[in-house]
Protein backbone atom coordinates (compact mmCIF):
# COMPACT_ATOMS: atom_id res chain seq x y z
CA UNK A 1 0.00 0.00 0.00
CA UNK A 2 1.21 3.83 -1.31
CA UNK A 3 -0.10 6.64 0.77
CA UNK A 4 -1.11 9.09 -1.89
CA UNK A 5 -1.51 12.85 -1.12
CA UNK A 6 -3.83 15.01 -3.30
CA UNK A 7 -3.25 18.61 -1.30
CA UNK A 8 -5.38 21.31 -3.09
CA UNK A 9 -4.32 24.70 -2.77
CA UNK A 10 -5.51 28.33 -3.60
CA UNK A 11 -2.82 31.54 -3.24
CA UNK A 12 -5.83 33.56 -2.17
CA UNK A 13 -7.79 33.81 1.47
CA UNK A 14 -10.80 33.87 2.24
CA UNK A 15 -13.01 35.72 4.72
CA UNK A 16 -13.66 32.91 7.32
CA UNK A 17 -12.75 34.07 10.88
CA UNK A 18 -9.31 32.22 11.95
CA UNK A 19 -7.37 31.62 14.88
CA UNK A 20 -4.44 34.01 15.33
CA UNK A 21 -2.07 31.77 14.50
CA UNK A 22 -3.30 30.94 10.98
CA UNK A 23 -1.77 30.74 8.01
CA UNK A 24 -1.50 28.61 4.92
CA UNK A 25 1.92 28.37 5.36
CA UNK A 26 1.63 26.88 8.74
CA UNK A 27 -1.23 24.12 7.46
CA UNK A 28 1.36 22.90 4.91
CA UNK A 29 4.54 22.93 7.18
CA UNK A 30 2.29 20.64 9.73
CA UNK A 31 1.28 18.04 6.91
CA UNK A 32 5.09 18.04 6.09
CA UNK A 33 5.80 17.82 9.36
CA UNK A 34 3.49 14.56 9.91
CA UNK A 35 4.41 13.18 6.73
CA UNK A 36 7.48 12.68 8.11
CA UNK A 37 6.54 10.28 10.46
CA UNK A 38 4.72 7.79 7.61
CA UNK A 39 7.11 4.70 7.40
CA UNK A 40 5.10 3.44 3.99
CA UNK A 41 5.74 4.52 0.33
CA UNK A 42 4.24 8.00 0.12
CA UNK A 43 3.70 10.98 -2.70
CA UNK A 44 2.82 14.32 -2.14
CA UNK A 45 0.90 15.91 -5.23
CA UNK A 46 0.10 19.42 -5.04
CA UNK A 47 -2.88 20.31 -7.10
CA UNK A 48 -2.67 24.39 -7.27
CA UNK A 49 -5.28 26.29 -8.41
CA UNK A 50 -3.54 29.67 -9.40
CA UNK A 51 -0.44 31.32 -8.45
CA UNK A 52 1.11 30.13 -5.19
CA UNK A 53 2.84 32.34 -2.88
CA UNK A 54 6.65 31.55 -3.72
CA UNK A 55 7.77 30.57 -0.32
CA UNK A 56 4.99 27.99 0.09
CA UNK A 57 5.61 27.02 -3.55
CA UNK A 58 9.08 26.22 -2.48
CA UNK A 59 8.26 24.02 0.48
CA UNK A 60 5.82 22.05 -2.15
CA UNK A 61 8.78 21.42 -4.62
CA UNK A 62 11.08 20.32 -2.24
CA UNK A 63 8.02 17.82 -1.02
CA UNK A 64 6.93 16.66 -4.23
CA UNK A 65 5.05 16.94 -7.52
CA UNK A 66 3.23 20.34 -8.37
CA UNK A 67 0.38 20.19 -10.51
CA UNK A 68 -1.06 23.53 -11.94
CA UNK A 69 -4.67 23.69 -12.68
CA UNK A 70 -6.91 26.78 -13.40
CA UNK A 71 -10.10 25.78 -11.64
CA UNK A 72 -11.48 28.22 -10.25
CA UNK A 73 -13.71 27.04 -7.35
CA UNK A 74 -13.67 24.83 -4.95
CA UNK A 75 -16.14 22.78 -6.33
CA UNK A 76 -13.71 22.26 -9.35
CA UNK A 77 -10.86 21.71 -7.95
CA UNK A 78 -12.43 19.15 -5.82
CA UNK A 79 -14.08 17.12 -8.49
CA UNK A 80 -10.73 17.41 -10.75
CA UNK A 81 -8.59 15.52 -8.12
CA UNK A 82 -11.06 13.03 -7.94
CA UNK A 83 -10.26 11.56 -11.46
CA UNK A 84 -6.42 11.55 -10.40
CA UNK A 85 -6.03 7.97 -9.45
CA UNK A 86 -8.12 7.05 -11.72
CA UNK A 87 -6.02 8.64 -15.07
CA UNK A 88 -2.79 7.91 -13.05
CA UNK A 89 -3.84 4.20 -12.73
CA UNK A 90 -2.50 3.72 -8.92
CA UNK A 91 -3.33 0.64 -7.48
CA UNK A 92 -6.58 -0.35 -5.89
CA UNK A 93 -5.16 -1.07 -2.43
CA UNK A 94 -3.26 2.80 -2.31
CA UNK A 95 -5.13 4.89 0.33
CA UNK A 96 -5.35 8.57 -0.84
CA UNK A 97 -5.71 11.17 1.26
CA UNK A 98 -7.65 14.54 0.28
CA UNK A 99 -6.51 17.25 1.64
CA UNK A 100 -7.73 20.98 1.94
CA UNK A 101 -5.11 23.72 2.38
CA UNK A 102 -6.51 24.89 5.76
CA UNK A 103 -5.82 22.02 8.31
CA UNK A 104 -3.46 22.12 11.20
CA UNK A 105 -1.87 18.30 11.47
CA UNK A 106 -0.93 16.49 14.79
CA UNK A 107 2.68 14.84 14.24
CA UNK A 108 1.44 11.40 14.39
CA UNK A 109 -1.72 11.89 12.66
CA UNK A 110 -1.00 10.89 8.80
CA UNK A 111 0.67 7.66 10.53
CA UNK A 112 -2.27 6.97 12.54
CA UNK A 113 -4.39 7.29 9.28
CA UNK A 114 -1.91 4.40 8.15
CA UNK A 115 -2.21 2.07 11.15
CA UNK A 116 -5.68 2.16 10.51
CA UNK A 117 -5.92 1.76 7.08
CA UNK A 118 -3.74 -1.55 7.56
CA UNK A 119 -5.64 -2.81 10.68
CA UNK A 120 -9.27 -2.34 9.18
CA UNK A 121 -9.44 -3.93 5.42
CA UNK A 122 -12.76 -3.56 5.77
CA UNK A 123 -13.04 -0.36 5.65
CA UNK A 124 -13.15 2.05 2.75
CA UNK A 125 -13.00 5.87 4.27
CA UNK A 126 -11.73 7.79 6.77
CA UNK A 127 -10.72 11.06 8.23
CA UNK A 128 -8.83 12.53 10.66
CA UNK A 129 -10.92 15.45 11.80
CA UNK A 130 -14.79 15.11 12.58
CA UNK A 131 -16.81 15.43 15.70
CA UNK A 132 -19.99 14.57 14.23
CA UNK A 133 -21.78 10.93 15.45
CA UNK A 134 -25.08 9.24 14.93
CA UNK A 135 -27.36 9.33 17.65
CA UNK A 136 -28.83 6.25 18.76
CA UNK A 137 -32.40 7.01 17.74
CA UNK A 138 -30.74 7.11 13.58
CA UNK A 139 -32.47 5.59 10.91
CA UNK A 140 -31.69 5.19 7.36
CA UNK A 141 -34.45 7.65 6.19
CA UNK A 142 -33.97 9.91 9.22
CA UNK A 143 -30.58 9.98 10.16
CA UNK A 144 -29.68 12.25 13.32
CA UNK A 145 -26.29 13.67 13.81
CA UNK A 146 -25.15 15.13 17.25
CA UNK A 147 -21.85 15.95 18.85
CA UNK A 148 -19.05 13.57 19.86
CA UNK A 149 -18.66 13.51 23.61
CA UNK A 150 -15.27 12.61 23.02
CA UNK A 151 -15.32 9.32 25.52
CA UNK A 152 -13.09 7.45 24.13
CA UNK A 153 -13.44 4.75 26.44
CA UNK A 154 -14.54 1.77 24.75
CA UNK A 155 -13.53 2.37 21.59
CA UNK A 156 -11.19 0.28 19.49
CA UNK A 157 -7.42 1.23 18.96
CA UNK A 158 -4.81 0.93 16.46
CA UNK A 159 -1.62 1.63 17.77
CA UNK A 160 -3.19 3.09 20.69
CA UNK A 161 -5.48 5.48 19.06
CA UNK A 162 -9.11 5.08 19.62
CA UNK A 163 -11.16 5.62 16.79
CA UNK A 164 -15.18 6.17 16.23
CA UNK A 165 -17.41 6.01 13.70
CA UNK A 166 -17.61 9.59 11.99
CA UNK A 167 -21.41 10.29 10.85
CA UNK A 168 -19.85 13.21 8.36
CA UNK A 169 -16.64 15.28 7.50
CA UNK A 170 -15.54 18.45 4.90
CA UNK A 171 -13.65 17.65 2.05
CA UNK A 172 -10.03 16.48 3.48
CA UNK A 173 -10.72 12.96 4.29
CA UNK A 174 -8.61 9.27 2.90
CA UNK A 175 -10.27 6.67 0.71
CA UNK A 176 -8.94 3.61 -0.72
CA UNK A 177 -8.58 3.93 -4.60
CA UNK A 178 -10.70 1.11 -5.16
CA UNK A 179 -13.91 2.36 -3.05
CA UNK A 180 -12.76 5.82 -5.20
CA UNK A 181 -13.20 3.91 -8.09
CA UNK A 182 -15.91 2.56 -7.09
CA UNK A 183 -17.60 5.74 -5.90
CA UNK A 184 -16.03 8.41 -8.51
CA UNK A 185 -19.38 9.21 -10.73
CA UNK A 186 -21.37 9.43 -7.52
CA UNK A 187 -18.72 11.84 -5.45
CA UNK A 188 -18.06 13.86 -8.56
CA UNK A 189 -21.72 14.44 -8.92
CA UNK A 190 -22.68 14.91 -5.49
CA UNK A 191 -21.33 18.93 -5.64
CA UNK A 192 -23.98 20.05 -7.83
CA UNK A 193 -26.90 19.57 -4.90
CA UNK A 194 -26.16 23.27 -3.43
CA UNK A 195 -24.79 24.04 0.08
CA UNK A 196 -22.80 22.01 2.36
CA UNK A 197 -22.65 19.17 -0.19
CA UNK A 198 -19.36 17.59 2.31
CA UNK A 199 -22.69 16.73 4.54
CA UNK A 200 -24.58 15.09 1.78
CA UNK A 201 -21.75 12.87 0.66
CA UNK A 202 -20.93 11.39 3.66
CA UNK A 203 -24.37 10.15 4.67
CA UNK A 204 -25.14 9.01 0.78
CA UNK A 205 -21.97 6.92 0.86
CA UNK A 206 -23.23 5.45 4.15
CA UNK A 207 -26.45 4.50 2.12
CA UNK A 208 -28.41 7.36 4.20
CA UNK A 209 -31.20 9.83 3.15
CA UNK A 210 -29.24 13.19 2.76
CA UNK A 211 -32.38 15.56 2.70
CA UNK A 212 -35.24 16.01 4.47
CA UNK A 213 -38.45 17.07 3.39
CA UNK A 214 -37.66 20.73 4.36
CA UNK A 215 -34.36 20.99 2.63
CA UNK A 216 -35.15 19.70 -0.70
CA UNK A 217 -35.35 23.13 -1.55
CA UNK A 218 -32.28 24.58 -0.69
CA UNK A 219 -30.29 27.07 1.81
CA UNK A 220 -30.98 30.45 1.36
CA UNK A 221 -28.29 32.35 -0.91
CA UNK A 222 -25.74 34.43 -0.09
CA UNK A 223 -27.62 36.68 -3.18
CA UNK A 224 -30.80 36.26 -3.95
CA UNK A 225 -32.11 35.71 -7.71
CA UNK A 226 -32.98 39.32 -8.97
CA UNK A 227 -36.78 37.69 -10.06
CA UNK A 228 -39.27 35.76 -8.45
CA UNK A 229 -39.51 33.63 -11.36
CA UNK A 230 -35.56 32.61 -11.30
CA UNK A 231 -35.94 31.85 -7.38
CA UNK A 232 -38.76 29.28 -7.86
CA UNK A 233 -36.21 27.80 -10.81
CA UNK A 234 -33.74 27.72 -8.45
CA UNK A 235 -35.76 25.61 -5.81
CA UNK A 236 -37.21 23.73 -8.58
CA UNK A 237 -33.73 22.74 -9.66
CA UNK A 238 -32.28 21.85 -6.18
CA UNK A 239 -35.38 20.40 -5.27
CA UNK A 240 -34.99 17.68 -8.35
CA UNK A 241 -31.27 17.26 -7.93
CA UNK A 242 -32.11 16.85 -4.30
CA UNK A 243 -34.51 14.07 -4.69
CA UNK A 244 -32.85 12.16 -7.09
CA UNK A 245 -29.95 11.88 -4.29
CA UNK A 246 -32.01 11.03 -1.69
CA UNK A 247 -32.94 7.89 -4.32
CA UNK A 248 -29.93 6.94 -5.23
CA UNK A 249 -28.89 6.79 -1.15
CA UNK A 250 -31.49 4.73 -0.37
CA UNK A 251 -31.45 2.63 -3.83
CA UNK A 252 -27.59 1.61 -2.46
CA UNK A 253 -27.28 -2.01 -1.59
CA UNK A 254 -25.95 -2.95 2.15
CA UNK A 255 -22.71 -4.22 0.55
CA UNK A 256 -22.20 -0.64 -0.94
CA UNK A 257 -22.87 1.64 2.30
CA UNK A 258 -19.12 2.82 3.50
CA UNK A 259 -18.26 3.08 6.83
CA UNK A 260 -15.77 6.24 7.57
CA UNK A 261 -13.78 6.02 11.06
CA UNK A 262 -12.22 8.91 12.58
CA UNK A 263 -9.95 9.44 15.55
CA UNK A 264 -11.51 10.33 19.11
CA UNK A 265 -10.34 13.08 19.43
CA UNK A 266 -9.54 14.47 16.22
CA UNK A 267 -5.69 14.23 14.87
CA UNK A 268 -6.16 17.14 12.78
CA UNK A 269 -8.70 20.46 12.76
CA UNK A 270 -9.98 22.98 9.87
CA UNK A 271 -8.62 26.57 11.30
CA UNK A 272 -11.77 28.30 11.88
CA UNK A 273 -12.93 29.71 14.83
CA UNK A 274 -17.07 29.58 15.59
CA UNK A 275 -17.32 25.79 16.62
CA UNK A 276 -14.54 24.34 13.51
CA UNK A 277 -11.79 23.55 15.53
CA UNK A 278 -11.71 20.29 16.77
CA UNK A 279 -12.29 19.61 20.78
CA UNK A 280 -9.75 17.51 23.08
CA UNK A 281 -6.53 19.43 21.59
CA UNK A 282 -4.50 22.40 22.01
CA UNK A 283 -4.19 23.56 18.58
CA UNK A 284 -2.59 27.23 19.82
CA UNK A 285 -0.13 24.84 21.23
CA UNK A 286 0.53 22.33 18.09
CA UNK A 287 0.71 25.44 15.70
CA UNK A 288 3.49 26.34 18.39
CA UNK A 289 5.15 23.04 17.58
CA UNK A 290 5.10 23.13 13.93
CA UNK A 291 6.58 26.71 14.10
CA UNK A 292 9.40 25.25 15.77
CA UNK A 293 9.90 22.37 13.78
CA UNK A 294 9.72 24.32 10.34
CA UNK A 295 12.71 26.70 11.97
CA UNK A 296 14.87 23.91 13.27
CA UNK A 297 14.20 22.00 9.37
CA UNK A 298 15.14 25.64 8.03
CA UNK A 299 18.26 25.99 10.46
CA UNK A 300 19.42 22.44 9.56
CA UNK A 301 18.77 23.04 5.98
CA UNK A 302 21.50 25.93 6.18
CA UNK A 303 24.04 24.51 8.32
CA UNK A 304 22.87 26.65 11.53
CA UNK A 305 22.05 23.86 13.75
CA UNK A 306 23.61 20.85 15.10
CA UNK A 307 22.14 17.49 15.20
CA UNK A 308 19.86 15.50 12.93
CA UNK A 309 16.11 16.33 12.38
CA UNK A 310 13.78 14.56 10.35
CA UNK A 311 14.04 13.80 7.06
CA UNK A 312 11.10 15.03 4.48
CA UNK A 313 10.00 12.14 2.29
CA UNK A 314 10.11 13.20 -1.27
CA UNK A 315 8.25 11.87 -4.39
CA UNK A 316 8.80 8.92 -6.32
CA UNK A 317 9.84 9.08 -9.81
CA UNK A 318 6.14 9.34 -11.58
CA UNK A 319 7.65 7.90 -14.62
CA UNK A 320 5.42 4.85 -14.69
CA UNK A 321 1.98 7.65 -14.45
CA UNK A 322 0.43 9.40 -17.33
CA UNK A 323 2.07 12.49 -18.67
CA UNK A 324 1.13 15.84 -17.23
CA UNK A 325 0.14 16.45 -20.69
CA UNK A 326 -2.51 13.74 -20.57
CA UNK A 327 -3.69 14.81 -16.74
CA UNK A 328 -7.30 16.86 -17.14
CA UNK A 329 -7.12 20.57 -16.59
CA UNK A 330 -10.04 23.03 -15.86
CA UNK A 331 -11.47 21.33 -19.25
CA UNK A 332 -15.03 21.80 -18.83
CA UNK A 333 -15.49 21.18 -15.37
CA UNK A 334 -15.66 24.70 -14.33
CA UNK A 335 -18.51 24.98 -17.15
CA UNK A 336 -20.52 21.80 -16.34
CA UNK A 337 -24.20 22.22 -15.16
CA UNK A 338 -26.03 20.52 -12.78
CA UNK A 339 -28.49 19.60 -15.05
CA UNK A 340 -26.02 17.41 -16.72
CA UNK A 341 -24.81 16.11 -13.57
CA UNK A 342 -27.94 14.80 -12.32
CA UNK A 343 -27.82 12.18 -14.32
CA UNK A 344 -24.59 10.86 -13.41
CA UNK A 345 -26.13 10.37 -10.02
CA UNK A 346 -27.57 6.93 -10.32
CA UNK A 347 -27.36 3.94 -8.70
CA UNK A 348 -24.22 2.18 -9.48
CA UNK A 349 -24.59 -0.99 -11.27
CA UNK A 350 -21.51 -2.80 -9.95
CA UNK A 351 -21.44 -4.46 -6.52
CA UNK A 352 -18.30 -4.22 -4.27
CA UNK A 353 -16.66 -6.58 -3.07
CA UNK A 354 -18.18 -7.44 1.22
CA UNK A 355 -14.95 -6.79 2.59
CA UNK A 356 -15.21 -2.95 1.08
CA UNK A 357 -18.75 -1.97 3.17
CA UNK A 358 -18.72 -2.62 7.10
CA UNK A 359 -21.35 -0.88 7.56
CA UNK A 360 -24.45 -2.69 8.29
CA UNK A 361 -26.81 -0.32 9.76
CA UNK A 362 -27.71 2.43 12.43
CA UNK A 363 -28.38 1.84 15.97
CA UNK A 364 -32.70 2.27 16.06
CA UNK A 365 -33.15 0.61 12.28
CA UNK A 366 -33.19 -3.19 13.63
CA UNK A 367 -29.85 -3.57 12.20
CA UNK A 368 -26.34 -5.02 13.02
CA UNK A 369 -23.95 -2.22 14.88
CA UNK A 370 -22.52 -0.13 12.68
CA UNK A 371 -19.19 -0.85 13.58
CA UNK A 372 -17.51 -3.48 15.63
CA UNK A 373 -13.48 -3.91 15.80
Amino acid sequence: MNLRVLYRSVGSENTKNRPEYYSKQLALESLLRAAAQVSIPMTIHFVNDGPIPADRLALMADAGEIVPVSCGSNRASYRHVLRLPRLRRWAEDDLIWLAEDDYLYTERSLSALVSVAQARPDVSYFTLYSTLRFASASTRRRPVVEQSDQDPSGLPRFDGVPWARAASTTSTFGVRVAALLEDERLLRAIPFVGGAFDRATCLTLQGLQPFQLAELGGEPPAVEPPTAASRVARRAALTGVRLTLNAVALARSERRWRTMLVPEPSLATHLELGGALAAGHDWAAEAAAVAAWSQARTAAATGEASGPTSQLPTSEPLTSELPMSELPTSEAVATETAVSETAAVEPPTSEVAASGGGFGGLPGAGARKPFVA
